[in-house]
């Protein structure tokens, strides 16, 4: 499946070669097809799904919005993963469990933040309930830049060759 998965991408490399590595250009890639199955899980749940303001879980009561998001963090996680463990940083030599632990701890900051961006972002745009899919791309893009920078310096960091200390990058 990995190998599968990287002859897609890698055919879409060629023209971006002056500018990426390969490496990064597999993470976009992949980060990118994950943030879109994520916006396509939060579009269905917001639109399809969840058709009032307030959603009834039965214990508690989640606006709509919040609700969308859980569905799309069910999907888009453990995608992210799994494609980011076996597909993208396969050559970290932490063990899975500690990458899962520092992965989840990068959900719980994306999560936190993305929740804090997106009710702010629909508060101001409150009248323009279309634009709630923006908002969510415009807070989905940012949080994706950290979130490269937290996987490779931490959650599946490896190794520097020649250290002697055993830390990490």
């Amino acid at each position: 499946m990995r190998k599968a998965i990287l002859a897609i991408i890698d055919f879409f490399y060629p023209p971006f070669k002056k500018f990426i590595s390969l490496h990064n250009f597999r993470y976009m890639a992949t980060g990118g097809g994950t943030l879109l199955l994520g916006i396509l899980s939060y579009y269905f749940a917001y639109f399809v799904i969840f058709k009032t303001e307030e959603v009834n879980f039965g214990t508690f009561v989640l606006q709509r919005e919040t609700a969308s998001l859980l569905i799309d963090y069910a999907v888009a996680i453990p995608t992210s993963f799994l494609l980011n463990k076996y597909v993208i940083f396969t050559h970290s030599e932490l063990k899975g469990r500690v990458q899962l632990f520092r992965f989840l701890n990068l959900q719980f900051i994306n999560i936190l933040a993305t929740y804090v961006f997106l009710k702010f972002l629909l508060e101001l745009l409150r009248d323009y309930p279309t634009l709630s899919i923006l908002s969510r791309i415009l807070v989905s893009v940012s949080m994706a830049l950290f979130s490269y920078l937290y996987q490779h310096y931490f959650t599946f960091s490896v190794k520097k060759i020649g250290d002697k200390t055993g830390k990490q990058d």
